[in-house]
């Protein structure tokens, strides 16, 4: 056994330094304890004033009380002389902690050449790595986000024209179609062929329309995510916003044969909360669109207004088909659609509800939904506006 170690020591050079640090701690600490040991056996006669033979026969009785002091000091001068080890590895075990939590700047800053320094090093160097790997993807996050955004903003011109052009065309066709084209032959002839492709620019056109404002929704999250937008706050009264917001949607409730129906109490009337409001106007229209898009079946659009402490909440609420429950904590997620409780209909991508959180949050406020059987309500609590209070 003694040869197998002296040919490993001979291999290595040394022992290694962590367990060698710790064997001479053990063996400091036994030395220690031997001569404070034999310290107090020297000089117990003169403390006791007894004879050494006395003494020796004290001693020979209580044996197991040298042991147990030897065994304690030892101990004692062992732990002394580990405890800048213990706290290395604490130090260590800290920063991995931090480093857990996601902290990656965190470092141990160890340099001693033994084995904890080289496991310190090596946890510093795998912080490094994923710090660097975190700043690679937020880079192609951000380069990506800058894509899509410049895609959307040129995608969004032809999509004008092509839209305008159709426009043009449905114009001039349409009065052939109700007879006031002089060539009363040729209408004659052609009224079926025109009444088709009147269809098909009509159904050109919105999709045309559809495409557009998905580019346009794809440029505003992307311009949000980047927080480009929080600029240009203001103190305005909501409920007046919202008046303006629900007046753009009064043709699409009648033709989707919705009721609206508005509740704002007493205490919550002309409160006012401090934002953008073409961006509060996006977010109300995005609520109202995906309440009219979900919720015509049920023929009720409810919008409601209420304080809550210092908070000014936002309800809008329809009568569809429920969510269902699994969807719910996912709804307002990028590119999330939720097919399972609503379907697909409505050239649906997902995006105009993430936009929703992310002028909510912009505005320092948060977004709720539930649904059930009676009802789908989505709420909006914004900061309310007390500075003229």
């Amino acid at each position: 056994m003694c040869g197998e170690w002296d040919t490993r020591l001979k291999k290595k050079g040394k022992l290694p330094g962590i367990r060698a640090k710790f064997y001479a701690a053990i063996a400091m600490g036994m030395v220690l304890a031997g001569l404070s040991i034999a310290a107090v056996q020297s000089a117990l006669p003169l403390l006791s004033g007894a004879s050494r033979e006395k003494v020796t026969r004290w001693e020979e009785t209580y044996a197991w009380v040298y042991f147990f002091a030897f065994s304690l000091l030892a101990l004692s001068f062992a732990s002394l002389s580990t405890r800048k080890l213990i706290r290395r590895i604490e130090k260590m075990g800290e920063t991995a902690e931090a480093i857990g939590r996601g902290d990656l700047t965190r470092r141990t800053g160890e340099r001693s050449g033994d084995e904890l320094g080289r496991l310190a090093r090596h946890i510093d160097e795998m912080a490094s790595r994923l710090e660097a790997a975190g700043d690679r993807e937020r880079q192609a996050e951000a380069e990506k986000d800058a894509l899509i955004a410049a895609l959307s903003h040129d995608m969004r011109t032809p999509l004008s024209s092509l839209s305008g052009y159709l426009e043009l065309a449905e114009l001039r066709l349409k009065p052939l179609i109700r007879g006031e084209s002089p060539d009363i032959g040729f209408l004659v002839q052609t009224d079926a062929s025109v009444v088709e492709a009147l269809r098909c620019i009509e159904s050109a056109r919105r999709k045309t329309g559809e495409l557009k404002k998905h580019a346009e929704q794809l440029l505003d999250y992307t311009l949000l995510g980047k927080g480009e937008e929080q600029h240009d706050f203001t103190a305005f009264e909501l409920e007046t916003l919202l008046g303006q917001v629900l007046a753009d949607f009064l043709a699409e409730l009648e033709n989707a044969g919705m009721r609206l129906e508005r509740y704002t109490p007493a205490e919550a009337a002309g409160a006012k909360v401090r934002g953008n409001p073409a961006l509060l106007a996006r977010m109300l229209g995005n609520l109202i669109e995906n309440a009219i898009r979900y919720g015509s079946a049920g023929g009720l659009l409810a919008v409601r207004v209420g304080r809550e402490k210092n908070e000014i909440a936002i309800e809008i609420a329809n009568r569809g088909e429920p969510i269902a429950q699994e969807d719910l904590p996912r709804v307002f997620e990028r590119l999330y659609t939720g097919e399972r409780s609503r379907g697909t209909s409505g050239g649906s991508r997902g995006l105009g509800l993430a936009i929703v959180r992310e002028i909510a949050l912009l505005h320092g406020g948060r977004t709720e939904v539930r649904s059930g059987a009676r009802e789908t309500c989505f709420t909006v609590l914004l900061p309310e506006d007390l500075s003229e209070a």
